[in-house]
């Protein structure tokens, strides 16, 4: 068994019950894995082997578009240091997502379905505190949290570089 963190991601790697040979893996809270083949070393290395690969490509936001798998979830990312689109998809702050559902025809120039967070909207969610529902997420229900600095300054600084996003 390992409980650590890595690159500010809380990982644990656990003895599948019933199965000697096999890892259950937790990164963030979140199960990712209930069977995997090897020991407890070698589960830690895949962890690093996708988590190094996720931040070389650029991270929330981009590593969609190049890295095949669903690497959007927010679980795969350091807590406090992105954002969730309305497509439950992690971004950086400020920033969208790349992937092919978040990508929309924007002839119209308005972005409006992804464009970046309010700079007071929940550490969680997209909702700000005026109208914050807690069952939003049915599987994550959480009651408003403030953002982070890290989110703040992000969210603010795409604000002010795209001013029609900010309406």
């Amino acid at each position: 068994m390992i409980r650590t963190t890595y690159k500010g991601r809380p990982i644990k790697i656990l003895a599948a019950r019933g199965n000697p040979h096999q890892r259950k893996l937790v990164i963030n809270g979140h199960t990712v894995s209930h069977g995997f083949q090897g020991d407890d070393a070698a589960a830690f290395d895949w962890f690093r082997l996708i988590i190094d690969k996720i931040d070389s490509n650029g991270g929330a936001g981009t590593v969609a578009m190049l890295i095949p798998g669903q690497y959007t979830e927010a679980h795969w990312y350091e807590p406090g240091t992105i954002d969730i689109n309305p497509a439950h998809h992690a971004t950086k702050p400020g920033g969208v997502c790349a992937c092919s559902l978040c990508i929309i025809d924007d002839t119209d120039g308005s972005r409006s379905r992804h464009m970046p967070l309010h700079p007071d909207a929940c550490r969680y969610c997209h909702q700000v505190r005026d109208g914050h529902r807690y069952d939003i997420d049915f599987l994550n229900p959480h009651p408003y949290t403030e953002p982070t600095a890290t989110q703040q300054a992000g969210r603010r600084a795409a604000v002010s570089t795209e001013p029609k996003w900010a309406a």
